[in-house]
């Protein structure tokens, strides 16, 4: 069967001579590449030392070793990483080590949680009264949101000690699966009042968003423009109508969606 060349697309018939690349083995005149004569003689010899590559070959070529440089200086920066993170014994980096893997851990075990405000507190004494006080409230609150049952639910507990000056405390709920959990999160809007929900954040979650809370309120100093947002699972400052509008817009794609 005739080899194709790459370049005029014509078999070895009608075009001559058909030599392979020796980089990625496509077909090639001889006439079509540009060889000469003696480059010929050169690419039929039994035991060659000349090596025959196509335009896009040879361009990569070039560019070798700027990727072979840039290579090797990203593999010294993750070798380095790697070591001050893992390999390295000083106490500084055991610390980091150990922060990094204790927060991991924490909001991996708070996944399936969701904290409910506002909710009043039962005046009995007796524990298991007070807990299915709390979980009457919770489940009425929750079945607003979605669809909720006793049994996804797996503790129910009011963080904290009882407040001197009568405000009730956070509950949290824990629930024993993680995308329940997200699903209420993402559709809290729709709790009614006077209750809010927020997710289970870590300590360093809850800093990051009290800094985040005391920039918007220098940005919004003057007109209130800004918000923030959990994006991704992270809170953001974003611009609130672009936000608005970017929300309109995926709700249209949505229905559109629906109806075909």
């Amino acid at each position: 069967m005739a080899s194709i060349c790459a370049v005029c697309e014509k078999s070895s018939e009608v075009g001559g001579r058909i030599y392979n690349c020796d980089s990625c083995r496509r077909p090639l005149h001889a006439d079509c590449i540009g060889l000469t004569a003696t480059e010929i003689k050169a690419l039929d010899l039994r035991q060659r030392v000349l090596k025959l590559f196509c335009l896009d070959c040879e361009k990569g070529l070039a560019c070798l070793p700027e990727v072979l440089c840039k290579l090797n200086n990203l593999t010294d920066t993750v070798n380095k990483i790697d070591k001050f993170i893992f390999g390295n014994e000083d106490s500084t980096a055991s610390l980091f080590k150990s922060e990094i893997v204790n927060e991991i851990n924490d909001r991996v075990l708070r996944k399936n949680n969701v904290i409910f405000y506002n909710a009043k507190e039962s005046d009995s004494e007796l524990p298991e009264e007070r807990k299915n006080f709390d979980l009457k409230i919770v489940m009425k609150s929750l079945s607003k949101i979605c669809t909720v049952s006793e049994t996804d639910i797996v503790k129910v507990l009011r963080l904290g000690k009882i407040k001197s000056d009568g405000k009730p405390r956070p509950i949290k709920i824990i629930f024993n699966d993680h995308g329940l959990a997200q699903k209420i999160l993402k559709h809290k809007h729709k709790c009614e009042k006077p209750y809010a929900i927020n997710g289970d954040l870590t300590l360093q979650q809850r800093d990051q968003l009290k800094a985040l809370r005391e920039e918007l309120d220098i940005l919004n100093k003057d007109e209130e423009l800004k918000t923030i947002k959990f994006i991704n699972g992270s809170p953001k400052i974003v611009n609130k109508r672009d936000y608005e509008k970017g929300k309109e817009n995926e709700n249209v794609k949505k229905d559109q969606l629906k109806n075909r």
